[in-house]
């Protein structure tokens, strides 16, 4: 039973340094695994809260930091873990010690001699009898316990069937953490490109950033400038509409003014005109009418002096013939030729008038006709300085409808540089969403990933307490098993069984 017992305990032994064994190899995999991913996700977070230090706020600084910490309590679990596997791989090789010790015990008892056995034999002969009711007893206990024992083997071994499937899964599980750790492998080599080329991108995004703010602040002032020549330009559109309103109005006014002054210059120059002419007509007509009256008069004065002429001369004939005639007689006078004389003197006297005032006449004409010359020439400088003032207005208005028009054009140029430093704007604002949405989503990826890192490290936690609760229930039981064998054998208490207990 002894022997059985032994060989049952070295088999478990065995069983479990092969477990043992696959476990550490198991262990060590998952450790350097467990290490690099810890590496890598040290990197990754390092990168991303650099990379988030520059750009996020400190909310999601906060969260990484919760990231980095729990990444820390990890590393601390799995050490605490590996100085665990180090007490349970102590314990074995204490148990270890302790077989070896039993097996030299057992071949030193072989090598006693045969005398001490026989006596040894005698009495335990003497005290078989005596014993034998309590071997018996004991027996059926050890055999109850043995069959106890065996359902607890039994069970024991569908619970080994159940760690080799879960071993089978962790093997499955780890070739896929394999798989997931070269494709990993190849996504970090791609994301650090990647982020190389973002890296780069971002320092053109950067000096570009640095150019544009510099261009935004250069638009921006020319903007300001744009604005303020803007007010200017609406104070001057304002002044200048005012003006031209004023200037209408006074155009309005003028040309009201001009065409009343027109009409009234027109009517009163008409007026005048027919007032001059009809004076001037009366008094040519009646200088005519006159002139007339003077022509005939002047003919007949003429035709009377002809005549008077002729009456003289025949009267001088008739008087040098009177006076060789009358040569002596001196003295006597004729009293017509003193009245002829007379008539003729008053004759000549109305002649003479009639000259001036026909003299008189013809420069009341000439002042007449200069009179009408300078109305007329006064009518005309007065009709082209209007026509000068209204040509005058027109370039001003002109003027100003292409100053409203220039104005007009700077504000339109304004306005489409104001739309397209909005448009830009609106652009450079969706692609920094679309940066920071890009980010966000690799942020949520990576945390997902170390979601699925810790539950698979919890399961693995969970998995390894149950193993060393469950070797350490086993050790306890071989412990007790052991001791009972040497309170059976009486053999003395190690010092590896305290380790163990410890």
């Amino acid at each position: 039973m002894e022997s059985v017992s032994i060989e049952n305990l070295q088999s478990e032994l065995e069983f479990y340094r092969q477990n043992q064994a696959a476990v550490e190899q198991e262990i060590r995999t998952l450790i350097a695994d467990n290490q690099k991913l810890s590496q890598q996700v040290g990197t990754l977070m390092k990168e991303k809260l650099q990379f988030f230090q520059d750009s996020h706020d400190n909310k999601q600084s906060q969260e990484l930091e919760d990231l980095s910490r729990q990444v820390a309590s990890l590393t601390k679990e799995r050490d605490s873990l590996y100085v665990l596997w180090q007490t349970s791989q102590k314990t074995i090789e204490a148990l270890d010690t302790e077989l070896k010790t039993y097996q030299h015990y057992d071949n030193r008892v072989g090598k006693l001699n045969f005398k001490d056995e026989n006596r040894e034999l005698e009495l335990k002969l003497e005290s078989a009898l005596s014993d034998y009711v309590e071997l018996e007893s004991n027996y059926k206990k050890i055999s109850a316990e043995c069959n106890n024992y065996q359902s607890e083997i039994k069970h024991k071994e569908k619970e080994l069937q159940g760690f080799k499937e879960k071993c089978k899964d962790f093997e499955i599980k780890a070739e896929e953490t394999k798989k997931a750790l070269e494709e990993y492998k190849i996504n970090l080599m791609a994301e650090k490109k990647t982020n190389e080329n973002i890296k780069n991108q971002l320092a053109m995004c950067q000096r570009d950033a640095i150019d544009r703010v510099k261009k935004e602040a250069e638009a921006k002032a020319k903007v300001a400038e744009a604005l303020q020549l803007f007010d200017l330009v609406t104070v001057q559109k304002n002044e200048a509409l005012k003006s031209i309103y004023e200037m209408t109005q006074e155009l309005s006014k003028l040309k009201l003014a001009l065409a009343s002054v027109k009409r009234e210059t027109e009517e009163s120059f008409k007026s005048e005109l027919d007032e001059m002419k009809e004076k001037y007509n009366e008094k040519v007509t009646d200088m005519l009418e006159h002139v007339r009256n003077l022509d005939s008069e002047l003919v007949e004065k003429g035709l009377l002096l002809n005549k008077a002429l002729r009456e003289i001369k025949i009267i001088q004939t008739s008087n040098e013939n009177i006076i060789k005639q009358q040569s002596a007689n001196s003295k006597f006078v004729d009293p017509k030729l003193a009245v002829a004389e007379q008539k003729l003197e008053t004759m000549f006297q109305e002649l003479l008038c009639s000259e001036r005032r026909n003299m008189q006449l013809v420069c009341e004409k000439q002042t007449l006709a200069l009179d009408i010359q300078r109305i007329q020439d006064t009518f005309a400088r007065e009709q082209k300085r209007r026509d000068w003032e209204e040509k005058l207005l027109k370039t001003q208005c002109e003027e100003l409808k292409i100053q409203v028009e220039h104005l007009q054009k700077s504000l339109n140029e304004t306005h489409g540089m104001i739309n397209k430093l909005q448009n830009m704007m609106s652009s450079r604002t969706q692609l920094s969403q679309k940066i920071v949405s890009t980010k966000e989503e690799e942020l949520l990826e990576l945390n997902k990933h170390l979601e699925n890192q810790m539950e698979l490290n919890k399961k693995w936690k969970e998995s390894y307490l149950d193993m060393t609760e469950k070797l350490k229930k086993k050790l306890e039981a071989l412990y007790k098993e052991n001791k009972e064998l040497r309170i059976q054998l009486n053999l003395p208490h190690s010092s590896s069984t305290d380790s163990i207990n410890s």
